[in-house]
Parts: structure tokens; sequence; C-alpha cells
């Protein structure tokens, strides 16, 4: 199997070599990037505007290898090798907001425990650094702590050394994806986090029967390597991991429940089902610069390995969306830093609401289905330039697509619309504010701009039937509950916070996770500086 590396560097994926290059790694990027600073919380030192990554190069998912026998004749039996182990106490699955947050606080909280932290590529996952740029969030003081309060307030002392603010005209949080980047690059590698192991790997296989827990991965440039485990913490938005191991979940605008090893799988959203089954669309989040004077780069010129300019024609735009882009939310409000924008409008959004579930339920072609997207958007950038706004261009692309949903994984509790709406308080673990209800979605109602507090009790986050696994991501709501605070990343960054303080609180004790103590875990969660009520 190949891929193509980003530029963010081959990890290597066990021994004291690992620790070595990525130490050197993250000396070498962080050195002048941290290096006269009054201490924060990546170190006593400042960032370097030079030092940052003007750009992202995606990551192509690998490509299946030939099984045995296949290519036709006589089959011949060949005795496989055994697999190589790594022993760990904790997987840690997808480097999205959540699992970074589960592996920051297990490296703070737990150094004695062996943290795996598993990526689908040499990259991190959360939207916090493929785009999403602007702040998704209200009264955050008040419902943050421990992890997103630590890397917020380091984004914006990185600004103010640059004499800049990290906040746009209506006082929102704003910081391109580069910074956000560097900063939780730090938190989750190298001399900050000594017990956690990054992988670049494939999910290949699982189990979390009883003695016999682990995660087989396809790991980039050296191959399988299982990972025995005590917990399992699935932090990916589409929920992979939980699916392999067993876990129920329900899907889209649906309540109905499934099961993909039991073989009960949703139907192909279509008129058929009214599209019930499709999560909400996602989009390919890129970041614009503005250019105060002169034009931009031609996107017509754009040299990238998911984008042919000759996909370019035949392209057509609604002259709506063109006309109107210059007062738009884009231009206007998601301003960030250094004169970009965040590009996230309702017509960049993949219009089919087909394609999100295949996402989810076909992950061999997420290379692909991630190409296309990217195209896709690229294009409709290229058309507003052509087309009036000659001063926009394109300043990075995201290695991952924006997933806004995916599954959601049956727990032991599961909070709804009726809990958001009635404030009920059951051993929560984690908050938010946001809206009621904004779902990206093709159906009625898409919003409701009444702000709701999100408190996401202790079971939703443990899963039915499984006791050693945690979500993060996908956790146990109903539709209309998902679509409001829950799926915004500072209330993400919260939820893995409390899945780290669960399994720290299950090893304490010596059970499992599913049998810990609320109060435990809440302990940890107040000496951490969380809220939880």
């Amino acid at each position: 199997m190949t891929k193509v590396v980003s530029r963010m560097g081959r990890l290597p994926r066990r021994n004291g070599a690992w620790a070595l290059r990525l130490g050197l790694f993250l000396a070498t990027a962080l050195l002048v990037c941290l290096a006269a600073a009054a201490p924060v919380s990546v170190g006593p030192r400042a960032f370097a505007q030079s030092d940052l990554p003007t750009s992202f190069e995606p990551i192509q998912d690998p490509t299946p290898s030939e099984t045995p026998g296949e290519a036709g004749g006589e089959e011949e039996t060949i005795e496989a090798d055994p697999i190589p182990t790594v022993d760990v106490d904790v997987v840690v699955y997808a480097t999205q907001t959540s699992g970074l947050a589960a592996a920051r606080e297990l490296a703070l909280g737990a150094p004695q425990l062996r943290v795996a932290l598993v990526s689908c590529g040499n990259l991190l996952e959360t939207p916090l650094t493929q785009g999403l740029s602007v702040e998704d969030a209200r009264d955050i003081e008040n419902v943050s702590g421990g992890f997103y309060t630590e890397w917020r307030e380091t984004v914006m002392r990185y600004y103010a050394l640059m004499g800049k603010k990290a906040s746009n005209g209506t006082g929102r949080f704003v910081y391109e994806p580069e910074v956000a980047a560097t900063v939780l690059w730090s938190y989750v590698t190298g001399s900050k986090a000594p017990n956690v192991q990054f992988y670049s790997a494939k999910l290949l296989d699982a189990s979390d029967g009883e003695g016999q827990r682990y995660v087989d991965i396809q790991v980039e440039g050296t191959g399988p390597t299982r990972l025995n485990t005590k917990y399992f913490i699935d932090a990916s938005v589409e929920g992979d991991l939980a699916r392999m191991l067993g876990a129920s979940y329900r899907i889209g605008r649906d309540e109905e429940v499934y099961n993909d090893v039991f073989g009960t799988k949703p139907a192909y959203p279509s008129s058929a089902n009214n599209y019930v089954t499709a999560p909400q669309r996602f989009s390919a989040l890129l970041t614009l610069q503005v250019y105060s004077s002169g034009t931009a780069p031609r996107v017509a010129d754009l040299v990238h390995p998911n984008y042919n300019p000759g996909s370019y024609l035949g392209t057509t735009f609604a002259w709506k969306n063109v006309t109107s882009f210059g007062s738009s939310w884009s231009m206007k409000i998601a301003v960030l830093p250094n004169n970009k924008r965040e590009l996230n409008e309702t017509w960049s959004d993949w219009p089919d609401i087909g394609l999100s579930f295949q996402w989810v339920f076909e992950p061999e072609r997420r290379g692909e289905i991630r190409k296309r997207v990217l195209e896709w958007s690229i294009n409709r950038v290229r058309y507003l330039q052509e087309n009036g706004y000659w001063r926009v261009g394109i300043a990075t692309i995201p290695q991952k697509l924006y997933v806004r949903e995916g599954p959601r994984i049956v727990g032991r509790d599961t909070y709804t619309a009726s809990d958001l709406r009635a404030g009920a308080v059951r051993d929560t673990v984690a908050l938010g504010c946001y809206v009621e209800y904004d779902r990206h979605d093709a159906f009625y109602p898409t919003h409701i701009e009444t702000t709701r507090y999100v408190r996401m009790p202790m079971e939703a986050l443990m899963v039915a039937g499984h006791s050693a696994l945690l979500v993060s991501t996908a956790v146990s709501t109903d539709y209309a509950a998902y679509s409001s605070a829950v799926r915004m990343e500072p209330t993400r960054a919260n939820f893995g916070a409390a899945a780290a303080m669960i399994v720290i609180a299950a090893a304490q004790a010596g059970v499992d996770p599913s049998d810990v103590s609320y109060d435990a875990v809440r302990t940890l969660l107040y000496n951490r500086g969380y809220r939880v009520e």
C-alpha cells in the first residue's frame, strides 16, 4: 500500500526511533515558533510567522492490496507472518477535536497510561486545522475548560505577540488553520505527550471481547500492527471503530437502530424513504486569501494533486451567488487574521445528500470522494475569481473534508431534543452552548435560533453492550439534539476530555469504563477546570 505523505512528515510507528524523530521535528518546528513569549500552555516561547506552513498537502487513502489467488488460476496457500503487536492501555481512534482532547488529558492526567492515537494519515483530522476557522459557540467562557480553553488562549496569545487580534469585527474567535495545527500538534506529540504514540494508519480489524481487546491497523510505510489494549475511545465522526466492534447506531433523521455486524444496515437515502438516512451535507472548507491590491494568483494555474484544471470545463454557478458573494458571510463575517477568509456558504456544501452517506459506509472510497468534492469546490472559487473577484485566491486546501455528521452510536443513555429544551441534568460530563438546531440539510427546518445549553450525560458516551468502549464524537443522541451544540467543536472537545476522565477513573479503580463512579469522573473534570453544571 502507498500513500502520498503530507509535509508534516512521516511519523514512524514505534520504539525509540519514532520518539527521537518526532522530537527533532517538533523541536525544529517550534523552537522559533515559540521563542519569546511569557509562559503559555505550549511553553514559554513565541511563534514565528515564517515557521508556519503556508498550505496543506492532501493525504490519499491507501489502495487495498490484491488478495492471494485473486488474479486467477489455482489458489496458493500462503502462511501469513505473525502480525507485530504493541501493548497499550488506550486506543484513541481519530484525531478529531474530541480525540485530541482525549489524548491531551490522558497525557496530563495519566502519564502512566500508554496511549495509541490513530489518524487516517499524517494529519490532524479536526476541523480546527482543516478550514473551520470561525468559532461556532455561545457563552464559551462558561461552558469550556481544560483542553479547549488552553488551545484557544494559546492561539490568542500567538496573535497578540504578532500585534494582531484573534477576533473578527463581531468579536468571534478566528484563526488560521496552520496556526491551529502548530499548537495542536504540540499537545499530542513529543515531550508534552511522552505516553502518546501517534500512528498514521488505516483501520483493519478490532475486537473488544473480554481477554481479546485489540485494534489492527495498517500503518503507513510499515504494514499491519496489532494494538492490544484495555480501553477504546472512538473519536471519529463516522463511528468506524465502534461499528466495527459491533456497536449499534442511528443515522440521519432516522431513529431506527442499525448494526453492521448483525447485518442490519440502513437503506441508501432516496425518495422511497424520504432521504431520512442521509447525514448532513459535507464540504471542503477552503481558506481564501483576499489581496488588498493587484490580483490573486490564478486558480486556473493551481498545481495540486487533487485538482485537474481541465475539470473546470462546463462549470456553472448561480449568478445570484456570484453577485452576492462580496457581501456574503464568508467575505464580511468570516474574516481571519492576515486578510484570509473561511469559505463556508450554503452553496459550498456538496449538493448531493447521498454522497455523505457513501462517505460513511464506503470507507474505501473516501480518497476518491474527497478529490471529487475538493475539485468541485475549487472550481467554484475559480468561477468567482474569473467573474469579478480577481483579488480573491486560495490560501490553503484542506487534507480532509468537513464531515458534520455520521452515525450516532447507541449509548447506555440517549440525550434528546426534549432534554435539550428542558435543560435536563443527569450525571453531566460535558457542556456546550449554541442554537437549538442548525442542520446543513435539504429539509425544513434547517435552523432554530434559540440559544440552548447542552448537558451531556456520562452514559451517552458509554456504548451499550460494550463495557470498554467510549465514543466522543458520535455520541448517543437523537438527530434533533445532535444538530445543536452537540456537533460543534468546543462541545466535542469537552466530550473528548470527559471520555479521557472516564478512562482515567476506570484505570484508577481497576474496572471497565462502564463501571466507573460519576463522582470520580466529575472530580477529575473539576480539577482540570471543566464545568459540568
